[in-house]
């Protein structure tokens, strides 16, 4: 819970040093039963793993998210506070404006995803995950995306928004 719960408060991805830093530095578990824990979720479908920019970092799932929500309150105040304060302190530090970022991931040895987001503070102002087919094409999308992040989202935010 304590791990579901601190990838909710960044809301963003984690790599492995930053949850290391914040629950291990801060002593709120050791590396091993973190890593153990990690494992546990991965295969639970509770967290899922994401590559960005060519690193690997850990997501909540749907099912992760509902989960922290239901016990979030079995998790001791102090615990809490001690994430929520250095999630906040992370996000404060990243403060890097609107970042928009692409990247590919493989599905399997012939077939690949293209990754891309638009970021607000940390904050995912849009993410998609398209299935592209050949890494090519997946180049392709990771290029378009790029160059044409901004229009994109203004388009779907106007279909989303119009009645």
């Amino acid at each position: 819970l304590i791990i579901l719960y601190a990838l909710g408060a960044f809301k963003i991805s984690m790599s492995e040093e930053r949850l290391h830093e914040v629950l291990v530095w801060s002593g709120i578990l050791d590396y091993f039963t973190m890593m153990n824990f990690v494992l546990e979720l991965l295969s639970s479908g509770m967290i899922t793993t994401v590559e960005i920019e060519g690193n690997t970092r850990y997501d909540l799932t749907r099912k992760g998210k509902e989960l922290a929500g239901l016990f979030e309150d079995k998790i001791p105040r102090s615990v809490r506070d001690t994430i929520y304060d250095s999630a906040e302190q992370a996000l404060d530090r990243i403060a890097r404006g609107r970042e928009i970022v692409a990247d590919i991931v493989a599905v399997d040895r012939k077939k690949y995803l293209a990754v891309c987001g638009i970021y607000e503070r940390g904050t995912p102002l849009l993410e998609v995950r398209l299935f592209a087919g050949s890494r090519q094409s997946a180049e392709d999308v990771k290029a378009r995306f790029t160059s044409g992040a901004a229009d994109l989202y203004k388009i779907i935010l106007e279909k989303i928004v119009e009645s």
